[in-house]
């Protein structure tokens, strides 16, 4: 009797450590804007995504494996609240990829390498120098968008190296076979590239120390083009500054530059939001300025506007396009 009642408690032990160690976690948010985008002919109003949130939810679990090491896995899914439909991010041949990012990977004191699908490193720093986070909504966002840099490559090796006195070096490289067209927000740069490719490669260092954070990082896309970035941001207490410069190849024979400058700032329950993009590629310039306000520590109102000028833009373009909308994060 004795013998079988610490057997009991030894496996009760066992299993509580198990269920201690290995974690799984769902969350994500739902937002919805409603949009004036501006036409040739007049105002087009819809329903769709936020400049500075998107709907998407994600799966992520870690594995206590001993020794200081762990497994972990990650499967993110984005889509479309309006209608329910999958989230292409501006780019059709993306569509029929139902998990944005799915990766599994193990971490240690080593760092942590990971397989599958995910950002690359140039297009995983941009989004937190900009203060819409790199949003892919019509208002407000001066995202410079990674020009022709590969954004998710599929078949992907990633390793991240451990924090070194706030120094941490990202390092990728992906099958040449198996990708899909990636761009940025240019037309020129989401076109299609071959299926026999180079594979994609990237590189990027951050620093973070206290207030401030540097990045640079270097992108080879499957089509040998290559894309060059530089980002930082400052948090002064009262605004944090953001800035963007990029440069790189849309064609075998062209390269361009964009930048942005950006701003938040705090007040109260509101955030106010502020920026300026330009981009040589389209002979565009892009004004933006927002603002969000919490309701709780979940759920926020959004309002945002964007006005593009310069001599690549269109008569559409030109008109001002604004949301204002609500999200909720779980």
């Amino acid at each position: 009797m004795k013998k079988s009642l610490l057997a009991i408690a030894v496996l009760g032990a066992f299993t509580s450590a198990a269920q201690a160690q290995s974690t799984v976690t769902l969350s994500g948010g739902v937002a919805l804007s409603i949009l004036r985008q501006g036409t040739a002919t007049g105002s087009d109003w819809t329903m769709g995504n936020p400049a500075s949130s998107r709907s998407a939810f994600t799966l992520s679990g870690t594995e206590d494996l001993g020794g200081g090491m762990s497994a972990f896995f990650v499967l993110n899914h984005r889509f479309r609240a309006n209608d329910g439909q999958l989230n292409a991010g501006g780019n059709a041949a993306n569509v029929s990829q139902f998990w944005r990012q799915t990766w599994v990977g193990l971490k240690g004191g080593f760092g942590d390498v990971r397989l599958g699908r995910m950002l690359m490193p140039l297009q995983d720093y941009n989004g937190n120098y900009e203060a819409w986070g790199g949003g892919d909504g019509v208002g407000g966002t001066v995202h410079t968008g990674g020009i022709g840099a590969t954004v998710r490559a599929n078949n992907q090796i990633h390793y991240r190296s451990p924090s070194l006195g706030g120094l941490v070096l990202n390092a990728a490289i992906a099958a040449g076979e198996g990708q899909v067209a990636t761009g940025g927000s240019s037309t020129a740069a989401a076109t299609a590239f071959p299926t026999s490719a180079e594979r994609p490669v990237g590189f990027g260092v951050r620093y973070d120390a206290g207030p401030l954070s540097l990045a640079v990082a270097y992108d080879r896309n499957q089509a040998d083009r290559t894309t060059t970035g530089f980002y930082g941001k400052y948090n002064m207490g009262f605004a944090t500054l953001m800035a963007q410069f990029e440069s790189g190849d849309t064609s075998a024979t062209t390269e361009v530059d964009r930048y942005s400058i950006s701003a938040t700032i705090p007040m109260g329950a509101a955030t106010i939001k502020a920026g300026y993009g330009s981009w040589s590629d389209e002979n565009i310039k892009r004004l933006g300025i927002g603002m969000d306000y919490n309701l709780s520590k979940r759920t926020y109102t959004l309002a945002n506007i964007v006005k593009v000028s310069g001599s690549g833009a269109t008569v559409a373009d030109k008109k001002a396009k604004f949301e204002v909308g609500v999200a909720h994060r779980f």
